[in-house]
């Protein structure tokens, strides 16, 4: 396949990702870029490359490539409750304008205290710099996993979507999500972050529901 990068093009093999050839075109590119735009639409740098046309790396600049930043923080953010609260359960955490949460059915409620414990588990997490890697599995394997890893709320999401709709998860060290992305390639790309504040929350905003 042909990509264009700052006006040049160069053949790849099929299959190859913006990270390998950003890594093999422009080496320095990759102390920034966060994400990367291909035909203007924007594309994970770990994720195989399915169409020619122009490549672009992007930075925190970008208001898209800050929400992949900030969609990875919160599984960080995920995975280190569950490390250290090993009986929450996993609601949903999207990245928002200005940051990201996570929401968690626990027995306890968290307490203001418990933010340092987990911002220093998150930097933990962040060090180990674990690989971000996206595995699609078909629906009956998909909520046997959730099911077997005692995420109703997950299993709750798999079952409203169509019968024909992808479902995909991103494995991050033992840490495993049901999730659409996108992502970087790796937890240490998530270079600085800050918890601030807590609040409760009703499953899916019924208050019918926990």
């Amino acid at each position: 396949m042909q990509i264009v990068y700052k006006g040049e093009s160069r053949s790849f093999e099929e299959g190859r990702n913006a990270l390998d050839i950003l890594r093999e075109l422009d080496p320095d590119s990759l102390k920034t870029a966060i994400a990367a735009r291909l035909n203007g639409g924007l594309v994970e740098l770990a994720r195989p490359i399915a169409q020619e046309g122009e490549l672009v790396p992007v930075g925190f600049e970008d208001e898209e490539a800050r929400h992949v930043l900030r969609h990875t923080a919160s599984h960080v953010l995920a995975s280190a409750v569950k490390n250290l609260f090993p009986k929450a359960k996993l609601a949903i955490g999207p990245a928002i304008e200005n940051g990201f949460y996570y929401d968690f059915d626990v027995g306890e409620p968290f307490a203001p205290e418990d933010l340092g414990r987990i911002e220093k588990e998150m930097a933990r997490i962040i060090k180990k710099n674990d690989r971000e890697e996206r595995f699609v599995l078909p629906r009956a394997e998909a909520l046997k996993l959730m099911e077997e890893r005692g995420e109703p709320y997950k299993v709750e999401l798999i079952l409203d979507l169509p019968e024909d709709a992808e479902l995909s998860f991103y494995r991050q060290g033992e840490f495993i999500d049901l999730c659409a992305g996108p992502h970087l390639p790796s937890t240490g790309k998530v270079k600085a972050f800050k918890l601030t504040s807590l609040a409760g929350a009703y499953w899916r905003g019924s208050e019918k529901n926990k």
